[in-house]
């Protein structure tokens, strides 16, 4: 794994995890405007173009708190985002979300991939304590990821996801799992 010390781009087997900049805004405006590149356990978020270029501007996509990154395979073709941002009370735990925008790449293991090396990023590079995320509970592929990554489930709740009622978990890996788990000191698949 290429733990850049720039922070900007992650590689891992497959993929590229790069800084969302200004030539990726039309990109992300579309998928955020698109049924098909949520499916059906996330909801659009609907930005407009104007909408995206002050999220950019105000450093929304990345600063020292949250970072999001445009998710490619190594031949450059993207294929959705990925992107954490730090608890406001607890800055040494940290919340990812995951969007494999192109149907077509679901479920072939890109999803796990980019998880578990931005996981690898946290706990090595910035010396987190705990990454958490949260899923809907009919998430199969989500659910069966996170248990495969080491997470626990913390807690079952009701939330809202852009005005839509969602039932989910929260999951959590803390330091001392992750650091007891083989499948991050090996970085093959």
């Amino acid at each position: 794994m290429n733990l850049n010390s720039y922070e900007d781009e992650i590689f891992t087997r497959r993929l590229r995890l790069r800084k969302v900049e200004e030539e990726l805004l039309p990109l992300i405006i579309e998928w955020s405007n698109s049924e098909e590149a949520y499916g059906e356990y996330l909801t659009p978020e609907r930005l407009t173009a104007d909408e995206g270029v002050c999220n950019l501007k105000t450093g929304l996509f990345w600063n020292e708190r949250s970072k999001t990154y445009l998710i490619e395979l190594l031949d450059g073709t993207p294929i959705g985002t990925i992107r954490y941002w730090l608890r406001p009370e607890n800055r040494k735990t940290a919340i990812m979300a995951l969007k494999i925008a192109i149907p077509a790449f679901r479920n072939q293991g890109y999803g796990t991939e980019a998880q578990k090396y931005l996981i690898m990023y946290l706990f090595e590079r910035l010396g987190l304590e705990a990454v958490e995320m949260y899923t809907d509970i009919h998430n199969g592929a989500q659910l069966r990821c996170l248990q495969k990554l080491g997470f626990t489930l913390v807690e079952s709740l009701r939330y809202e996801d852009q005005l839509v009622q969602r039932t989910g978990h929260h999951y959590r890996l803390g330091l001392e799992e992750y650091r007891r788990l083989p499948l991050y000191q090996y970085y093959y698949e």
